[in-house]
Formats: structure tokens, C-alpha cells, sequence
């Protein structure tokens, strides 16, 4: 699966990149919202993984305009917020799922599947 991580913790990236390499992903990593628009919107990804709280905008405003030009396009938010209200902007704006970090490998990889397996409106 092609996916495409975003956050702006080199740490988190570096970690989470690992995780997805040796489940057998192919991994983009970017550190902005804007930029993976850009990215989703040039080069077809199956998958992108954000963070939700990163300089710039927001993973829910990431999504929203994934959303718009990719509505077919899972979208997985993770933080570290543990605020119930960011789970639910996150929700409400269209995340497949939602999950806190520090999040377990085995955690990702069912999460990952769970989405993949959803049925998907016909992209691009």
C-alpha cells in the first residue's frame, strides 16, 4: 500500500515510517497539512496518515481539503490530544479513523487493514 505520513515530529516520522516500511508500505513522509494536499492531489496515495496538531493547519483542516479533492481517499488522524472534542472534529470532518500516539505497530497495521477493507467511491 502507498501511503503517505504526515507530521511534523521528525521522531514520530522516523518511528511510524519504520512501523509501515516493515509491514511492507511504501512511505512518502511530509512535515505540513498543505503540502500533503499538494501531494494527494498529484500523486495517487491509498492511504494517508496525519497528525492532527501541526504548525500551519490542522489535521482536520488537512482532511477537509483532502475531502474535497479526493473524496474517495481514506484518511487516518493521529495525536496525541486527548481531548474527546479533537476526536470529534476529526470525526466529523470525515476521518476513516482515529488514533492516539503513542499507538503500538499491531494497533496501525489492524487499523490499516479495518480502512482498507472499507468500501471506497470511485476516485479521481
Amino acid at each position: 500500500m502507498r501511503i503517505l505520513l504526515v507530521d511534523d515530529d521528525p521522531d514520530a516520522t522516523r518511528l511510524y515510517r519504520t512501523m509501515l516500511v516493515s509491514d511492507g508500505h511504501e512511505v512518502v513522509v511530509l512535515d505540513s497539512g498543505i503540502d500533503a494536499v499538494e501531494a494527494a492531489s498529484a500523486t495517487p496515495f491509498d492511504l494517508v496518515i496525519t497528525d492532527f496538531n501541526m504548525p500551519g493547519i490542522k489535521g482536520d483542516v488537512t482532511l477537509s481539503l483532502l475531502r474535497a479533492r479526493l473524496p474517495s481517499l481514506p484518511v487516518i488522524i493521529m495525536t496525541s490530544e486527548t481531548s474527546a472534542v479533537v476526536e470529534k472534529r476529526a470525526r466529523d470532518a470525515g476521518a476513516a479513523a482515529f488514533l492516539r500516539k503513542p499507538c503500538a505497530s499491531d494497533v496501525l497495521a489492524r487499523t490499516i487493514a479495518r480502512v482498507a477493507k472499507k468500501p471506497r467511491a470511485a476516485s479521481r
